[in-house]
């Protein structure tokens, strides 16, 4: 077992992202990486394993599209878009890989995070025995989430993109059960991720922002980790692989 290393996982529709992001990683780091295997390509998984170890993760029982109430299903769609339907699968098996870590503190990385610096700051944040460290959303995103129904009155929503965690933790269980015994109530892991904190209050580290700089708040050269999350993934796509551009534009325009 190593003392410390990062988690990533991947499927089929995000392998596009695998050398950008490893490319940014090991320019600044050589921690080992664990691969979470969420539906790769068998190409994609060769990569993986000669660049580190993959994790094989037991199947996760998610709803589906025509399992969540219509109101429900409505409600997510005009907050997370109709794609939340091909990212579920993928999202639920997040919690899995963090419990798979071999490693006795891990740091989990959304593959569309851009690494701009060594990572110990992060490996030594977990001081006074905490179990999980994160970025919490910005306000005007906490503000939604509460006034659309998201939020209960007193809970935080927390972004997922990047987590530092002690190996076995009870808040990993716990998120576990949260998605696999209420997944009906979750669009993704962050907001099942972010019940179970708000119910089972573990030693939590709340990190500083720039450890997860979501990249609609704009330039921050300070930013550890720049998450391109949301239509970020979109612009980067075009960036690295500028051929798809004209079917992106099709699409849109063929969109009702």
């Amino acid at each position: 077992m190593s003392d410390q290393g990062i988690i990533v996982g991947c499927d089929q529709r995000q392998e596009w992202l695998l050398p950008w992001w490893w490319a940014h990683y090991s320019v600044h780091n050589s921690f080992p990486v664990a691969f979470a295997d969420f539906g790769m390509s068998e190409k994609a998984l060769s990569w993986c394993k000669e660049r580190g170890k993959c994790l094989t993760l037991p199947s996760a029982k998610i709803l589906y599209e025509n399992e969540i109430p219509a109101s429900e299903k409505d409600s997510w769609e005009n907050r997370y878009g109709k794609g939340i339907w091909l990212s579920r699968s993928a999202w639920f098996k997040k919690p899995f890989s963090l419990l798979l870590s071999p490693f006795s503190i891990g740091i989990w990385i959304d593959l569309d995070c851009q690494v701009n610096g060594i990572l110990d700051p992060l490996f030594n944040s977990l001081i006074s025995g905490a179990e999980i460290g994160l970025v919490r959303e910005p306000h005007f995103v906490q503000d939604y989430n509460r006034k659309n129904g998201f939020l209960l009155p007193e809970e935080i929503n927390y972004n997922s993109g990047v987590i530092v965690f002690r190996q076995n933790a009870n808040i990993l269980h716990q998120w576990i059960e949260e998605a696999i015994s209420n997944n009906g109530e979750y669009p993704g892991d962050q907001q099942a991720l972010s019940r179970a904190i708000y119910k089972h209050r573990p030693v939590l580290i709340e990190l500083p922002s720039i450890f997860n700089w979501l990249k609609f708040l704009g330039p921050q050269p300070e930013a550890l980790i720049f998450h391109h999350s949301g239509g970020g993934k979109l612009e980067l796509l075009k960036q690295l692989h500028p051929s798809v551009i004209p079917l992106i534009e099709r699409l849109k325009s063929e969109d009702p």
